[in-house]
């Protein structure tokens, strides 16, 4: 237990002060805390790939960096909805099905991928490059983005252990947080609704991360963590009203996305895709919209030059769906089947909401200055139509691969569908907009005007 203890409060620790920095204020970085140390852990992986060495070695200049930007950001105005009450809302409504976490850490892949990445990345940078690119590893998947694996080996680097009890705490806290910046998202989108409405609506939002199996949270994985900081990123940016400081922290968010999973990078393309159509005009905007797909970008060039590879990639059929073989396109109904059977009932609730709130409610909608649901659900179609193409291509048995994963990549498409319908719900159970240029002042700064957000996709 006080292995355990000290593994989430390194963790915390490793955070705090980039939370600090993208949030100006010590309760809300409290909660993106471990997604914040996560990002610090693996940019020290990064470095010590790139130059070799301990791991300790980029972890201390990393994290004094970390400082720095908070000392120089200290006098920036805070996000909204970040008081000691909001972050409380926020956090503790998710830990009850959190405290499945003492159960015992045996899951699979848990072991052969993410910790066994995290036990190389802790003998140092040429272990871990030779790691990475030993064809007898392929099985471990090393071409997979270290974020969930760095922190665990920092923890046990810092600790001087190997236990997997701490390791199973590390990466359900990395989970939680990400779970919780969605509800935050959510909130500070819906912040001019009631809030007797909006905070129930984004903790709805964030227990969609146990759907639709309700153990893959707290058993190690990392698609719920994925899924959430995705989707807290992507509601921030097409949802919310620009704060002061609102872009960089999802800009933040979205890159840790593309750094947990595969998957990661199919949603920040389609998320920089959809944002670079909506924002065609507003070409910085736009631009900015790739930088998580550049720092992920970083990683899978790093994982080739050592030799890594993706299974789906490197043996796929791409050459069989381009010329219509029968068996390859006959693989779709069975993955719609599949797919359906997981989130088609919450699909088809959230698309029948999203459909009459654009027929009945765009006014309210942009009375409370929520942008266009639209465009969410584009960024939601374009992500499933990849998950569907690799599906096609992969060369393992597709019932086999089916069977195994997509309970889990489809939590990104429920956490999307349930936030735009959170979304919906708040918006048609406002009488009234909170009235005020700031329902929950941020700071002495003035917010900036806003684009009318009440416009179709």
């Amino acid at each position: 237990m006080t292995q355990t203890l000290l593994a989430v409060l390194v963790l915390l620790v490793a955070g705090l002060p980039l939370g600090y920095a993208f949030t100006r204020a010590v309760p809300l970085a409290l909660v993106l805390a471990p997604v914040a140390g996560a990002a610090v852990a693996t940019a020290a992986v990064l470095l010590m790939l790139a130059f070799t060495g301990p791991l300790l070695l980029w972890f201390v200049p990393v994290y004094l960096a970390t400082g720095y930007l908070a000392w120089r950001l200290r006098d920036r105005p805070r996000l909204p909805v970040s008081r000691w009450r909001d972050a409380a809302l926020t956090a503790l409504p998710l830990v009850p099905p959190l405290l499945r976490l003492g159960t015992e850490p045996v899951n699979w892949d848990t072991h052969l991928i993410w910790w066994l990445h995290a036990g190389y990345f802790t003998q140092g940078g040429d272990f871990a490059r030779e790691s990475i690119g030993n064809p007898v590893l392929v099985f471990s998947h090393p071409d997979y983005p270290p974020l969930a694996s760095a922190p665990v080996a920092l923890v046990w680097q810092l600790l001087g252990i190997r236990d997997f009890y701490p390791a199973g705490f590390v990466t359900g806290f990395l989970n939680w947080s990400a779970i919780a910046m969605l509800v935050y998202a959510v909130r500070v989108a819906t912040v001019r609704g009631r809030p007797l409405l909006s905070w129930p609506a984004a903790i709805a939002t964030g227990y969609a991360a146990w759907t639709p199996l309700w153990v893959i949270p707290t058993a190690g994985f990392s698609d719920a963590m994925c899924a959430c900081a995705f989707a807290a990123g992507a509601v921030l940016v097409l949802f919310a009203r620009p704060w002061p400081g609102t872009l960089p922290l999802a800009l933040l968010l979205l890159s840790a996305s593309a750094l947990m999973k595969n998957e990661g990078l199919s949603l920040v393309v389609a998320l920089a895709l959809v944002g670079t159509v909506r924002w065609w005009r507003d070409r910085r905007r736009a631009a900015l919209l790739w930088l998580p797909v550049g720092v992920a970008g970083i990683w899978s060039v790093t994982a080739r030059l050592l030799g890594a590879e993706t299974d789906v990639l490197a043996g796929g059929r791409f050459s069989a769906l381009l010329h219509g073989d029968a068996d390859t396109l006959g693989r779709l109904p069975m993955i719609i089947e599949f797919m359906a059977g997981r989130v088609g009932w919450i699909l088809l609730l959230t698309l029948a909401a999203a459909l009459l709130g654009h027929l009945l409610l765009r006014r309210a909608r942009a009375g409370l200055e929520l942008g266009a649901d639209g465009w969410l659900w584009a960024v939601t179609a374009v992500h499933t139509a990849g998950l569907i193409f690799i599906y096609l291509i992969t060369p393992y048995d597709i019932h086999w691969h089916l069977s195994t994963s997509v309970d889990r990549v489809v939590i990104a498409v429920a956490v999307l569908a349930c936030a735009s319908a959170a979304c919906w719900g708040v918006t048609a159970l406002t009488p009234d907009p909170v009235a005020g240029p700031d329902p929950e002042p941020a700071g002495p700064d003035p917010l900036p005007a806003r684009e009318p957000a009440g416009e179709p996709a």
